[in-house]
Parts: structure tokens; C-alpha cells; sequence
């Protein structure tokens, strides 16, 4: 039977990466962008490519806090105080010096949807400073929203500097990155387990999954952590039920974090199946690409979920 969900999902306010308070282990890419920017030598456009979760938009927040509110900002342990005016309105999107842009709202764009944003580029802001312009998730973007884009920051203006923050979903076109400076998060696992560490031990996070076995980046590992704990999802339950647990859940919410779960899920259940030596690689890499293909068909094409399930189960029992 499948569980009945009685409250709404509610995430603790240190998902959004605005209330990240702290810097974790990536104190030498802050380093770098801030004196490339003391020594006016920041290029106007910059490209911050790495694994979803890695901590590319808290660099650039707190570059941002530290250019915008030094008295504080703290550069010996990279915090921004919380008492910060700056925070507040850049948590409010009051902030007129920062404009942030999320690819998921570029999916589809129209016309006036470019002007408008042109428009607001163009203004002026409360202070003389320069203004800082955060395109995050462009991997999001379809392809007018990319030719938009360019067109944009192919004439910025003095005062303005473009971030495009990039997840890897896929290749952007080469006219935009042979416009930007790329700055790679590539976290070792050193880095990787450190940060989860310190996440956990900040919020004091209940552990549900693993953080060694996971490979998962920090920002997923926590959100999907969360997930697991408010929905009694388990990673020693049966995959099946997970899977049915799941999906009841996303039906409610609509959440794209719940499916990107259930891939993460899949890879485990089935890395589980590799170890054991119960099938061949190809069959697990066959079984792999069915659950993803209909996992994403799913979310597309509104399918039924029971078909779904049951079209999985059926793949399962057979192999």
C-alpha cells in the first residue's frame, strides 16, 4: 500500500545557498576571483562549471557579500555575519546591484521576456558600485534563451559583470564560452566527505545515507539526506518500495529533486546487483538506461504511475 503524505515538504532555509553563512574548502577559488577583481582585472563574463551541489553558487555568494559588505565579511574564516543588511536584501532579491536569473525560468523564452530583462540590466542601481548579474542553471536554457543570452552580454556595459553558473547537463554553445573565463569546482573526495562533514555538524543532520558510499556532491548529498529522513526512505528498504514511495511523493510535490533521488537510488540498487555478481554488466547497463528512460517519460509525459511500476518490476524479474 502505498504511504499517504499528510504535510507538505518544507526545506530548512540552509538549502537555499543565499543563507549559506559559511565557505567551505573552497577558499583558493575565492582567493583568486577576489584578486583578480582588487586588481581590476576581472573579465566581465565568468563561467562556473562543476557537478550540481558542489558549491559554485555559495563561492559567488560570498564573493559577492565580501565586495558588497566588508565590514562583515570575515576573510580569515569566510563567513558573512548574519546581522549583515547586504544578506538580508540579497536574501529578499532586494538587493538592485545583484540580479539573479534561474535557467528553470529560460526553459522557453519569448521576446519580451529578453527586453524585459535588458531593461532591467539597464537600470541604474542604488549604489555606484558595479552590478553583478548571476545566470544560474543555464544548461537549462534552450537554445533562444542561449542566443539571448549572448546577445546580452556581447555589449555589457561598464559596470556590469556576467556569472553563468554551468552543471554540466550539457555543452553550451562555443560563442559563450570563448566569451568567458571559466573557473573549475572540481572537489577531491577529501574535499568532498570534508564538506559534508561540516555540513552535518553545522545543522545537525540526522544521516540516512552514507556520505563514503554516495559519491555524492554536498549539496545533493544533504538534500537528498533530508528527503530520505522526512519520507522514511531508506536505503536498505526494498527497491521497489522505494521506488513506489518515491513516485506517490513527486505526484504530490513536483519536485524534479525527488526524480534526481530516484536516479541516485537506481545507481546504488544496482551497483548493489554488480557487487553480488548476480548479472552481466551489459544487463545492468540494459536495466540501468530502461529505469532512467521511463523515469524521465515519466516527468515529460505525465505516465501512470502504476504502469510505470510495474513495467520497472516486470524488467527487474525477468533479468
Amino acid at each position: 500500500m502505498s504511504k499517504i503524505f499528510k504535510y507538505q515538504m518544507n526545506y530548512p532555509v540552509f538549502f537555499d545557498t543565499k543563507n549559506s553563512l559559511n565557505l567551505f574548502s573552497l577558499e583558493e577559488n575565492f582567493k583568486f576571483i577576489s584578486q583578480l577583481y582588487l586588481k581590476k582585472n576581472l573579465p566581465k563574463v565568468l563561467m562556473f562549471t562543476g557537478n550540481k551541489g558542489s558549491g559554485k553558487s555559495t563561492l559567488i555568494n560570498h564573493f559577492l557579500y565580501s565586495i558588497f559588505d566588508i565590514d562583515n565579511y570575515d576573510k580569515k574564516t569566510f563567513s558573512i555575519s548574519k546581522n549583515s543588511n547586504i544578506l538580508k536584501q540579497f536574501q529578499n532579491n532586494m538587493f538592485s546591484n545583484i540580479i539573479y536569473i534561474n535557467g528553470a525560468d529560460y526553459k522557453s523564452v519569448k521576446i519580451e521576456d529578453i527586453r524585459n530583462l535588458k531593461k532591467q540590466i539597464l537600470q541604474s542601481t542604488i549604489s555606484k558600485k558595479d552590478r553583478f548579474i548571476i545566470f544560474d542553471d543555464i544548461e537549462l536554457f534552450n537554445q533562444n534563451s542561449l542566443n539571448a543570452l549572448l546577445k546580452i552580454i556581447e555589449e555589457p556595459s561598464q559596470k556590469n559583470y556576467f556569472f553563468l553558473i554551468n552543471n554540466k547537463g550539457k555543452p553550451l554553445i562555443e560563442t559563450i564560452k570563448s566569451r568567458a573565463l571559466e573557473v573549475k569546482i572540481i572537489l577531491s573526495e577529501k574535499q568532498r566527505l570534508e564538506i559534508i562533514n561540516k555540513l552535518v555538524n553545522l545543522h545537525k543532520l540526522d544521516l540516512i545515507l552514507d556520505p563514503k558510499s554516495s559519491q555524492l556532491s554536498p549539496g545533493n548529498f544533504v538534500k537528498f539526506n533530508f528527503i530520505c529522513r522526512e519520507y522514511d526512505i531508506l536505503p536498505t528498504n526494498n527497491f521497489e518500495e522505494n521506488l513506489s514511495l518515491l513516485l506517490d511523493l513527486y505526484k504530490k510535490k513536483k519536485d524534479i529533486l525527488i526524480i534526481n533521488l530516484l536516479f541516485h537510488l537506481t545507481d546504488q540498487y544496482l551497483k548493489y546487483i554488480k557487487g553480488k555478481n548476480l548479472l552481466k554488466n551489459d544487463k545492468i547497463f540494459e536495466i540501468k538506461n530502461y529505469i532512467l528512460d521511463n523515469l524521465n517519460n515519466f516527468v515529460l509525459y505525465n505516465m501512470n504511475q502504476n504502469s510505470l511500476i510495474n513495467a520497472i518490476n516486470e524488467k527487474l524479474v525477468h533479468e
